[in-house]
């Protein structure tokens, strides 16, 4: 009989857990720990016009798509890359920029651009959203 209740618990235990996953009681995407990153090195072998620059941006968050990621942008040309892929949407003494045209990127995804220019520019992630069900 007791062996009995220890099994019925454990199953009573294990139904709960699983219908708070579900319910998206699981783990969801905030906080620091699951920001976007966005993260630059210098490539060899830039073109004469100036250094060339990889840029990879990530998704972080391990359940849910980020979607209208932007970032601080401060002196970025629209000439440096395509606009799908970091588009200008302010010039403003911080700059704002909006990446992969505001399109979903899953979880842990990451896409990576290049460009060229006589210094990095500065991007740091400035607003986004999860889009978690």
């Amino acid at each position: 009989m007791l062996e009995m209740q220890k099994s019925l618990k454990l199953l009573l235990w294990s139904c709960l857990a699983l219908l708070a996953l579900q319910r998206g009681m699981g783990a969801k995407c905030g906080g620091k720990s699951n920001a976007p990153t966005v993260r630059q090195r210098q490539e060899i072998g830039g073109g004469g016009g100036g250094t060339k620059f990889r840029v990879e941006i990530r998704n972080n968050c391990p359940t849910c798509p980020v979607i209208n990621l932007h970032l601080r942008c401060k002196g970025f040309t629209q000439s440096a890359v395509d606009p799908s892929v970091l588009r200008l949407v302010s010039s403003s003494s911080r700059g704002d920029c909006v990446a992969n045209d505001g399109l979903p990127l899953g979880p842990f995804q990451a896409f990576s651009f290049s460009y060229t220019h006589s210094l990095p520019f500065p991007l740091f992630p400035s607003s986004w959203s999860f889009q978690c069900e």
